[in-house]
């Protein structure tokens, strides 16, 4: 499977060098430049007959360069189904749509845990659904606008699609940052798939969302068949957009609580009892997060917002116990490119820093494992050899959480096809 990889990769490169000449040849050769690789009218006349769909495959091949895990690289790839229904155009009401996101994964990955001593997933897009013990997932969320400032939704939610919208940062792992620090931030009280419902209310300046959903990760059938049976997670959160000298900016807050029992980290030590396991370690109820963001663009096209770009940063504090990480960190600088003529290739350097609890790391330490922050650099260059062929270099390296574990640096080849 390596060797299709390989395959993909060398004819992009000739794909790449032809690319420029073809280019004032596009009215001939609508290939070349169309957004999708399979485009035509049977997909024009099922949109104006309210169904939306969109699909794309992901290939990665990825190891480590140096540190702890050097060993064999690893391939793997990923399919993702996207089908919409806009209720208006197939006859119903207005602002009904229903969406829903159905993912494969194959082949391998270098994400498993202690491999180098890394705590958080190199490869996002391969982590999920398969750290939740299944390669495939299918997650459907209803959506109901009442106007343009108001809308409600519901279902099963898949937080990678949330993330992804992000216009700078991005996230899912799929088009801009793979490390799961920056492409899908932890915040150890929502969970990568849940169950919920939300509502956001756009205001004149702050756009404000509500947000309840079960704690639980909803890949676990029992969620959907007993949802809540086990505590209820609430997050609201407001987001700032303004303009700076012409080009846009937000700043974020959220606030998120939830009363789900959780391992009193505190009593970690226990472990070291005769015949220590978790029978030892007791419980405890309630956990908060509490964080802040920001984007500002540096460069943006006034044809096109979407083209540019700029800063962006976050940071999040937790209780620390039971929530597993006390706080959090990133900042970067990314967007699409700066060069003349690349406006559809995307690029991105990016600092994570995440901090254990510190009652997790002086209990570890009883049993002789000493951790620490886990910190690392990310940077990408997502190479756009059609609207719907992209080729991604990117390069990470990472302090590993785990104190006798050397620095390991991960090198990762990605392609994107959208169908």
């Amino acid at each position: 499977m390596s060797r299709l990889f390989n395959l993909t990769i060398a004819g992009s490169l000739a794909l790449v060098l032809g690319t420029e000449a073809r280019a004032t040849d596009a009215a001939s050769n609508s290939i070349w430049t169309q957004p999708r690789l399979l485009e035509g009218g049977w997909r024009q006349e099922l949109t104006d007959n309210g169904i939306n769909i969109d699909a794309w495959l992901t290939q990665f091949y990825q190891g480590s360069a140096s540190g702890g895990s050097t060993g064999e690289w690893q391939y793997g790839s990923k399919g993702d189904i996207f089908v919409t229904l806009d209720s208006a155009k197939l006859g119903l009401w207005q602002g009904l749509s229903i969406a829903a996101h159905a993912e494969l994964l194959y082949g391998e990955d270098a994400n498993a845990f202690g491999n180098g001593g890394i705590l958080l997933p190199a490869d996002t897009a391969l982590a999920f659904p398969r750290l939740g013990g299944s390669d495939q997932d299918l997650s459907v969320v209803v959506t109901q606008a009442f106007n343009e400032r108001i809308s409600v939704s519901f279902g099963k939610f898949n937080m990678l699609d949330v993330i992804a919208k992000t216009p700078l940062l991005g996230g899912g792992g799929t088009d801009t940052f793979m490390n799961t620090a920056l492409a899908a931030p932890i915040t150890g009280v929502t969970p990568p798939y849940l169950v919920g419902a939300n509502i956001t209310v756009k205001t004149d300046p702050v756009i404000f969302t509500g947000f309840v959903y079960d704690p639980r990760n909803a890949q676990n059938e029992n969620v959907l068949r007993d949802p809540f049976s086990e505590g209820i997670t609430g997050m609201l959160s407001a987001t700032l957009p303004y303009q700076l000298s012409g080009r846009s900016g937000f700043l974020g807050a959220k606030v998120i609580y939830s009363n789900k029992e959780g391992t009193n980290l505190s009593e970690v030590p226990n472990l070291v009892l005769p015949g220590g396991s978790n029978e030892f370690l007791g419980t405890k109820k309630g956990s908060w997060f509490v964080g802040a963001s920001f984007q500002q663009y540096l460069v943006q096209s006034p044809a096109n917002p979407l083209e540019g770009w700029g800063v962006f940063g976050q940071f999040g504090i937790s209780d620390g116990n039971p929530n597993p990480i006390e706080w959090s960190a990133l900042l970067g600088v990314g967007g699409t490119s700066f060069i003349p003529g690349r406006n559809l290739d995307r690029w991105g350097v990016g600092y994570f820093r995440y901090s254990l609890s510190s009652d997790l790391r002086d209990g570890l330490k009883t049993i002789a494992l000493d951790l620490r922050d886990e910190q690392g650099i990310e940077a990408f260059y997502n190479l756009a050899v059609t609207p719907w062929f992209s080729v991604t270099g990117d390069l990470q390296v990472v302090q590993p959480v785990i104190s006798a574990v050397s620095t390991e640096v991960t090198a990762s080849l990605r392609t994107k096809i959208r169908f």
